[in-house]
């Protein structure tokens, strides 16, 4: 049984609070067997260790989930990643022994499997412990990055004339060993990422460059994140893109919105969740709101 505790982030009437309230959500229960998690706005996605993807959906003013589409996709992948392309909204699944990334069309009843990329020799897509898919402009990429070697990549979604899709490599890079807590965020249209790495003691924001053949930079460095912090979430709140950040050693959940400048961040909320928890979700409710899960 995988433990959990659930809350519910909602503004205050003073700007920059933020207040987290323990809630029990309904229909819970795929926390018990889940290999991955995402969301996309109120849609959940669920990769369960036998195999089965699914999409629930989530009620903001009940928080009850309800079951929507279901696949038996024979593989529990290890990280899901929701996408646009073509004003239809995607999933990207991956699998990190495997180096397997498959793609879905998803719908209100159904996910449409349309593409399977996989590279195990040369240009291997094995063992990235960060994938994300994202658009920028009139383009639609994903990234991949491996701790345990510093590999990163930026790859290109295209849908050609004759196959559902295609996958290029657009870019490569060494970098340091350990990043995580990986948090994708937009500011003014631009694509920036949050990443914390224990073993150098180090900090960024990076944000994508214009070209995704140059990669991405740092915009923000040495930033007062404690070493410690264990997991991390992207949060959309009132006034702009931040995290929840949790420590599992002493319990510690805190609310933070981005500056800015990219420079920091300002705590919104805290609370003592109890120790322990390995994985962090936040689950966007509009207005603001957020639901949060700390579990595993």
């Amino acid at each position: 049984m995988t433990k959990s505790s659930w809350y519910q982030l909602s503004p205050e009437p003073q700007r920059n609070q933020y207040r987290l309230t323990p809630v029990s959500p309904s229909g819970v229960g795929f926390l018990d067997q889940a290999s991955a998690l995402a969301s996309n706005g109120s849609k959940l996605f669920v990769s369960s260790v036998q195999g089965h993807l699914a999409a629930l959906d989530l009620n903001p003013d009940t928080l009850a989930f309800t079951p929507g589409a279901e696949v038996n996709a024979s593989l529990a992948y290890q990280t899901l990643s929701p996408f646009w392309l073509g004003g239809q909204l995607h999933l990207l699944a991956y699998t990190r022994d495997g180096g397997i990334l498959d793609f879905f069309r998803v719908s209100a009843t159904d996910l449409q499997h349309l593409y399977r990329y996989q590279r195990t020799y040369g240009d291997t897509t094995i063992g990235f412990t960060t994938v994300h898919a994202f658009g920028y402009r009139d383009r639609c990429l994903f990234m991949g990055y491996n701790s345990n070697t510093g590999t990163s990549r930026i790859y290109g979604i295209q849908v050609p004339p004759q196959a559902p899709l295609s996958i290029s490599l657009l870019w490569q890079s060494e970098w340091a060993k350990g990043w995580q807590d990986f948090c994708f965020f937009q500011l003014g249209g631009e694509n920036f990422f949050f990443k914390h790495n224990p073993a150098y003691q180090a900090v960024n924001i990076d944000h994508y460059m214009d070209d995704p053949a140059q990669g991405s930079h740092p915009v923000g460095t040495g930033l007062p994140l404690p070493q410690e912090t264990s997991a991390a979430a992207t949060l959309t709140l009132q006034e702009g893109p931040g995290f929840a950040g949790y420590r599992a050693d002493n319990g510690l959940l805190t609310v933070n919105r981005f500056h800015s400048d990219c420079q920091g961040w300002q705590q919104q909320a805290q609370l003592q969740a109890g120790r322990d928890y390995s994985h962090l979700l936040a689950i966007p409710c509009g207005g603001g709101k957020s639901l949060l899960a700390l579990y595993g």
